[in-house]
Order: structure tokens, then sequence, then C-alpha cells
């Protein structure tokens, strides 16, 4: 510390005692400058100044000086203050290093040399306190920081794993298509011919009551092999979507009013939570209703279970990559949320990851073949969106469509 910039506040109500101490403080250090404050409101009118040290008799008239130092230390000023005092009492030294005291003195044993190592003393003591400080808050700042990037490398290979993911499950629906295209038609044909000769030993032998029940159960069979042939096919369609500007709502609004009536009679209630501010978008309106449909019935089917239930249905435009409802002035280049969630009993763990794996069903299989989901997510694919499901077992699931607002490169082709 430079005589220059030494600064210290003094506060003693006998003058005599601040003559002598101020003196004592010019032997050290010549250029000191010195603040002299008779009283403890004096000292408190001034507590904003930058003071190096503040010496507090302990007595102080009305107001003791412990008094005062425990007043600066709640005001944060955490300065060296040296306790002074005309008599040593042990009890006193230990109320007033307890209430923040640097150091104490005793008046009577005090000289140049005692005070000036005291001072020193205590400059010492906060320059170590501060750079401790100074340390503490780097580490804590240094933690913060290996949190955050612990927690955005979680969220990186969260987002890793999903692309994993999906890239797998578009491989496998991409070699379902090559499949399909190669074999279906040749399946169909002799499906055909078997279907024909069944039809006509019906007709035929109408009277042999066992034998038509076989071949009503053959037909059974042929009718559900061209179901799951007809959704292979749908994997091998060519060329590319049908885009046309389209309202989101409107079409939601269309989709659910056919099938509500159903709905209600089985005890499930459509809540609509439409964003009226929606953007029209590009979009093949079949196969966005082919979508539609087959989530919404889905929802139905799982909601038998609990006697009914509640599906909402929302739109909302979010911004960014937060994923933050996005203000008028940002919808264009945004992202289209449409989200269906059902009171139903959820989805199980280890159904989640294979939900859209094609042939996967969890419904009898006279009710369902696998296949809707997949072709959803095709669909969803090929608008350059995202299909994804949360869900919690007897918690309800939610199917979350994602769409770019606009579309930046060209469809994806089937």
């Amino acid at each position: 510390m430079t005589q220059k910039s030494l600064r210290i506040m003094l506060v003693e109500d006998d003058a005599d005692d601040a003559l002598l101490i101020s003196g004592m403080i010019r032997e050290a250090w010549p250029q000191a400058a010195i603040d002299h404050n008779p009283t403890a409101r004096e000292a408190l009118a001034g507590i904003n100044g930058a003071y190096d040290v503040f010496i507090f008799d302990h007595r102080l008239g009305e107001n003791a000086g412990l008094d005062l130092l425990k007043t600066f230390r709640t005001k944060n000023v955490d300065a060296p203050i040296i306790i002074l005092t005309g008599r040593g009492d042990q009890e006193v030294a230990v109320s007033a290093m307890k209430a923040g005291a640097t150091d104490y003195l005793r008046k009577s044993k005090m000289s140049t040399e005692t005070l000036a190592d005291s001072i020193r003393h205590s400059l010492t003591l906060h320059q170590e306190s501060k750079r401790r400080r100074d340390t503490e808050n780097k580490l804590h700042k240094s933690h913060q920081e290996i949190v955050q990037a612990n927690r955005e490398l979680k969220e990186s290979v969260k987002k890793l794993k999903t692309a994993q993911n999906q890239l797998l499950r578009t491989e496998k629906l991409a070699g379902i298509g090559r499949l399909a295209a190669g074999v279906c038609h040749e399946i169909l044909n002799p499906l055909n011919i078997i279907s024909g000769h069944t039809q006509a030993l019906l007709m035929e032998r109408e009277d042999d009551e066992v034998l038509v029940e076989d071949l009503r159960s053959i037909m059974e069979e042929i009718q559900r092999i061209e179901k799951i042939i007809g959704g292979l096919l749908k994997f091998s369609r060519k060329g590319e979507v049908d885009l046309q500007e389209m309202n989101i709502n409107k079409e939601l609004d269309s989709v659910l009013s056919i099938l509500e009536r159903d709905m209600n009679l089985e005890g499930v209630h459509v809540e609509r939570l439409f964003d009226p501010g929606l953007p029209a978008i590009p979009l093949d309106s079949d196969r966005m209703r082919q979508v539609f449909l087959n989530i919404i019935n889905n929802a139905k089917y799982a909601m038998k279970s609990t006697r009914g239930g509640v599906l909402k249905v929302s739109t909302e435009v979010l911004a960014g990559k937060n994923g933050d409802p996005a203000s008028s002035g940002e919808k264009a280049g945004s992202t289209l949320r449409i989200k269906f969630t059902d009171s139903g009993p959820g989805i199980k763990k280890e159904d989640l990851r294979k939900i859209f794996d094609p042939f996967f069903t969890t419904k009898p299989e006279d009710q369902g073949t696998g296949l809707g989901l997949s072709v959803c997510h095709t669909i969803i694919e090929k608008h350059g969106g995202t299909l994804e499901v949360e869900s919690r077992e007897n918690g309800g699931a939610t199917f979350i469509i994602d769409l770019p607002c606009t579309r930046e490169k060209e469809p994806v082709a089937g």
C-alpha cells in the first residue's frame, strides 16, 4: 500500500486521543489521508467512502463501537476494522472479533509501531480474504461452466441418439419399401387366383355348412393378407408429395368432425386447442388427413380400456431452436407443432422405442397390421417434419408432429 493511496476513517469521540492516534499513523504513513469522525452518526454518513482501514473507539458516547462495527458489516463494508479500547478486557476483544473486527488494540499499550503493525496486518488479511473470495468465485464459475457443459453434452448425446434411431428407422422403412415394390405384385397374383377359387367354391357348395365355414375363414385370411400388402405398397409409392397451401386447423377440425360422434358414444371427449394465428403451409392434404385419422383412431382405441377419456388436439407455432411460442413477426421460418394427447393407459417403456417399427402393434391380429404409425412416420418425413411420441405407463400418450412453416428444400420422394 503506497503512502498516497492509504485512506483511513478514525471514529474517536475524545479529541486528544484522536490527535494522538492520527499522529502515530502519520509517523508510519506521512501522506495518509485520515478522516476523523467524533460520532457514530457522522461515521455512518461517510460509510460509502473508499477507505482502506476503519479504526473505531470501543466507547463512543451512547453508541458503542461494537454496535457501529456490526452496522458496518451488515451494510457489506468488508474493509479492515480495528477496535481500540482503554481497558484490556478479554471479553470485549472476543466480542469484537465475533462481530467482524479485523484486529483489537489497547490504547494503554499502543505505540506507533503496534498501531502500524496492526494496520499492516489487517490490510494483509483483507487482501488474502479478497484473493480467497476471488478464487472461490472463479471455482464456482468454473463449476457452473462444467455443469452447463455437461448438460449440453447430455443434450447433444440425446439428440444424436434420436438422430441415430430416426436413421435406423428410415433405413428399415426404406428396406420395407424396396421389399414391397419387389414382391407385393407377385404375391397378389396368386392370392387373387386363390380368392377367386374360394369365392367360386362358396357359391357352388353353399349347402355344405362345414365347408362354407372353412372357406369363409380362408377369405378372412385372404383379406388380411390384402390389407397387409396394401400397407406395404404405401411404402413403395413413387413421386413427390402433392403440396398445396393447407389450413391445418381446418383440416383437423374436418377429421375430428367425422370421428367425434363415435368417440362421444365411447365416452371420449375432444378438446380443440387451436392457435387461430397459424399460417397456411404447403402440405399434401390427403396424406396429412391419413396421418390425423390414424393417430386419432389409435387414441380412441387406447381409451377403450379406460372406458373413455379426453383427447386434446392442439396447434401452435414455435420460434427458433428453443421451442418457444412464436410472435406474429417470427412465424415465417418457424415450426408448426400439432399435438394429440390422450388420457389412456399410456405406452409401456419397452414399446416406445418400437412404436414406429413396421409390423409392431399391441392390437389383436384381426384389428391391426402394425403399419399405420410406420406409414404416418414416412408421410411426415416426406414433408420435412418429425413425428415423435411421449408417454409413461398409466399416464396417457402424446404424439407430436413438427412441420416446417416454410419449405427450404424439395419434398422427399416416395
